[in-house]
């Protein structure tokens, strides 16, 4: 009989955990597992890629708009007249503007949340929560699994909330993609660090260069030098910085234009930040596209100016695609990019971002020469699958991490 696992992440969303989520369950052996995903929303760009024998599950509306951002979803709950509900996340919300309500409130807004969510129904073998905070934490209290399993994307030394760590101590096992997360992990949660091991993300090298062959409709002027750079406008990724060093390119002389894929929370402030630097027709946040890999591989460079990632599949994918990068150097990016070989690593400000890509410019036989480092670069990720089996099957875990 088939084993029933269920795996469960918000959305499906362009982001790193949600690709390395689709990855995975494209891999999976649906004859020998009964293969089954619940979503906080069903909804994102990568919705489509989820095959079919995937049995996709959402949440009921109120635990939705419970988890997910109130500003897209709260409507739910005065529709559905969840007052206890409402008041809830109205609360929560007011704390974070009102120091006194935080105080009240406290860091750790899940227990105050979950009053408000019911079980979900039926049993499993087997529950994945694939994203830490929420989700995982939904794991254990909601779901009816014989064996629990959690999944760290972050590097948790950032967290400052001591109650998590009783939540990751209830899971059966843990993983997390890289070592610096695992180290970060087990420094800020001790009591859980013998159940975690580190899982790579699956990125997919024949899928990557498929989708990059594709055509696409949008116009590039081709006599500019064409950055590119993908993912969430969010503040861990850096567009701020990166904006102040497209300006600082213009005003070196260089005819560069920026691409941004991706959207985000900070579309708005850095719209402004664009016009204010007159920056509208070289910086340009192109919005989200399902299938980034063209754009990515017309790419003269790709930049990745990120404050902190706990692995970029972003880099991953760019490897694979041979196209030179210029990465900031945040804690994990060693794990990924050897200056100067696959990659320019520079310090996290805008000059230096701006020095990178200038090289990069200024000396093609360099940009050839580590973009061909990158081809050389085994894809070794594909080996991750075999320890998600290992983990659903209690298989002891290995020595060497």
């Amino acid at each position: 009989m088939k084993k029933r696992i269920l795996f469960v992440i918000p959305t499906l969303r362009l982001g790193g955990a949600e690709k390395a989520l689709s990855s995975l369950l494209n891999c999976m052996d649906s004859d020998k597992y009964d293969l089954n995903l619940l979503l906080f929303a069903k909804e994102g760009e990568l919705l489509d890629t989820i095959p079919d024998c995937i049995n996709v599950i959402e949440v009921d509306k109120k635990t939705r708009a419970m988890i997910l951002e109130g500003r897209y979803y709260f409507k739910d709950l005065i529709k559905g007249f969840y007052i206890g509900a409402m008041f809830t996340r109205l609360l929560i919300y007011a704390s974070t503007k009102l120091k006194p309500l935080k105080k009240l409130v406290g860091e750790f807004s899940w227990k105050r949340i979950s009053k408000h969510i019911a079980p979900i129904e039926g049993h499993y073998d087997v529950a994945i929560g694939f994203l830490e905070g929420y989700t995982d934490f939904f794991v254990i209290d909601k779901v009816n699994a014989d064996r629990k399993i959690g999944w760290i994307h972050s590097d948790m030394s950032k967290r400052s909330v001591s109650e998590e760590e009783q939540y990751y101590a209830a899971f059966d096992a843990l993983a997390t993609i890289s070592k610096v997360c695992l180290d970060a992990f087990c420094e800020k949660f001790p009591s859980a660090s013998d159940k975690i091991r580190v899982v790579e993300n699956i990125v997919s090298s024949a899928v990557v260069r498929s989708s990059a062959s594709r055509s696409v409709s949008d116009v590039w002027r081709r006599e500019a030098f064409n950055i590119v750079s993908v993912g969430r406008l969010y503040a861990e990724k850096g567009y701020d910085m990166a904006i102040d060093a497209c300006r600082l390119l213009k005003d070196r002389g260089y005819d560069v234009v920026w691409h941004v894929y991706g959207s985000g929370a900070l579309k708005g402030e850095l719209e402004r930040k664009i016009a204010k630097l007159g920056l509208k027709d070289a910086f340009l946040l192109e919005g989200v596209r399902e299938n980034p890999y063209p754009y990515m591989s017309a790419a003269d460079v790709l930049v990745q100016s990120s404050r902190y990632e706990g692995k970029s599949i972003v880099l991953d994918e760019t490897k694979i695609l041979g196209k030179p990068i210029v990465v900031t150097n945040y804690p994990s990016v060693a794990d990924q990019i050897t200056d100067g070989v696959t990659g320019i690593v520079v310090a996290m400000d805008a000059k230096s971002i701006a020095d990178g890509v200038e090289r990069i410019i200024n000396d093609p036989i360099l940009a050839a020469k580590l973009g061909e480092n990158c081809l050389k670069c085994e894809n070794t990720s594909i080996r991750a699958l075999e320890e998600v089996y290992s983990m659903i099957e209690h298989h002891a875990r290995r020595i060497a991490e």
